[in-house]
């Protein structure tokens, strides 16, 4: 049925987006989550120099985090099977907590590193599990779960804010930095008291029930394109959110501490873009919105990552940061949102699949680029991260040609005219 508007016509609008106890449950997941490992950022530099680790060693933390989030990705449509969303949900919440206390308490690199596949694991698991619920549950209108996907990262950026501000307030204090791993276990206490009895089950859009038949079917070639593009933008989020405190350190004549408290830039101007990201997606229709706005998202934030890495004094890099946290601050919910609209009905298979490419981008760049500072230095190294911007302009482009190509051509299937067989029209034969 077509919903019409006062004056008779079609009403294309999106129903309106209801923040409720599921929303709110997911949200929260995603905060946690985000706090672990946007404090990965300024913890590591502290760590290294507190086990006197090289940079490739310091790197092994980001990359162990990550494989764990690629060994859950691989895995996840065989778990799903066998466990609903709540039961992953709260036990995922829990690996994450236990790995935070694991990274504290470690007293050498083998143990630490440990911890954080730990973390990888759990934090992969939870966020894969509440991104799907998300999608799901508001994936009855394109803009509906783009702007679910863009708050649920607004949310996380809050977290993210949070965790260098906790990190350089304890070290400022005299105290050791390890304390501000207790708050994934506390944050992860609360949920449970406050949202235990939430069943987690999402509302299932039509369309994705009509397509549920096609959920063993090969994803389309546009779903690889916008997935690979999804992990390459959050290749150049993570290059950014690791080595950007080392940059500070070499290039821009910060300390230690002051690098990891400048990393608050880089979150508010995340946060403050995904602010905004939610107000841009409230009336709008991904399909051909999204693709704009990433454009726009990928010109700022190049426009940052060059001040930054071409500023030989503390305040040019620390405004191209922000401006750098600002551009990327969309880009991962956006191109996300694209990914899983190109496969209707495979939420959970979508979510994963993205899930997995985005956890190998975020393994491969920080080690690569640990692996090059200890070769070329910081500066040379961290100026290769910007390559991964054309690469995803690229994308960008090559996604938008094939995607109008294959609307054409289902415009140009749909214009031909029925024949009798197929219209379902029995032609009059004359039997005189």
């Amino acid at each position: 049925m077509t919903v019409t508007d006062a004056r008779g016509r079609p009403d294309h609008r999106a129903p309106a987006f209801v923040r409720d106890r599921l929303t709110t449950t997911a949200y929260g997941g995603l905060a946690v989550y985000a706090y672990l490992l946007y404090a990965l950022g300024p913890l590591l530099p502290l760590l290294r120099r507190d086990l006197h680790l090289s940079y490739a060693m310091m790197s092994l933390h980001s990359t162990a985090f990550a494989a764990g989030a690629m060994l859950t990705n691989l895995f996840f449509r065989r778990i799903r099977r066998r466990l609903d969303h709540r039961p992953l949900f709260w036990s995922a919440l829990v690996a994450l907590a236990v790995g935070a206390l694991l990274l504290a308490t470690g007293l050498s690199a083998a143990a630490t590193i440990g911890a954080a596949a730990v973390g990888g694991v759990g934090g992969s698991l939870l966020q894969t599990t509440a991104l799907a619920v998300l999608a799901e549950h508001h994936g009855a209108h394109d803009s509906l779960r783009a702007r679910a996907l863009v708050e649920a990262n607004a949310a996380a950026s809050v977290s993210a804010l949070t965790a260098p501000l906790v990190i350089s307030g304890l070290e400022g204090a005299g105290a050791s930095w390890t304390w501000c791993l207790l708050v994934p276990a506390l944050a992860a206490g609360a949920m449970y008291l406050a949202f235990r009895n939430e069943p987690l089950q999402p509302r299932v859009a039509p369309a994705a029930v009509a397509a549920d038949a096609g959920e063993h079917a090969r994803l389309p070639i546009v779903f690889w394109l916008r997935a690979t593009l999804c992990g390459s933008v959050v290749g150049f989020e993570f290059c950014l959110a690791y080595y950007a405190s080392p940059q500070l350190t070499n290039s821009a004549g910060l300390t230690v501490g002051q690098s990891a408290a400048a990393l608050a830039l880089f979150y508010g101007g995340e946060l403050a873009g995904r602010l905004a990201g939610s107000r841009l997606t409230a009336d709008s229709r991904p399909g051909r919105t999204a693709p704009v706005l990433v454009a726009a998202a990928l010109a700022v934030a190049a426009g940052g990552f060059l001040m930054l890495w071409l500023a030989a004094s503390p305040w040019p890099a620390l405004l191209g940061l922000a401006l750098s946290g600002l551009g990327v601050a969309n880009l991962f919910p956006l191109t996300l949102s694209l990914a899983v609209s190109a496969a209707p009905g495979r939420t959970d298979q979508a979510t994963a699949r993205v899930q997995l490419l985005v956890s190998t981008c975020i393994m491969l760049a920080p080690l690569l680029l640990g692996a090059l500072s200890d070769r070329l230095g910081v500066r040379s190294a961290f100026g290769l991260a910007g390559c991964l911007l054309p690469l995803a302009a690229l994308l960008l482009a090559t996604q938008r040609r094939h995607a109008a190509a294959v609307r054409q051509h289902q415009g140009t299937v749909a214009q031909q005219p029925a024949t009798d067989a197929s219209s379902g029209v029995t032609t009059h034969v004359d039997r005189r």
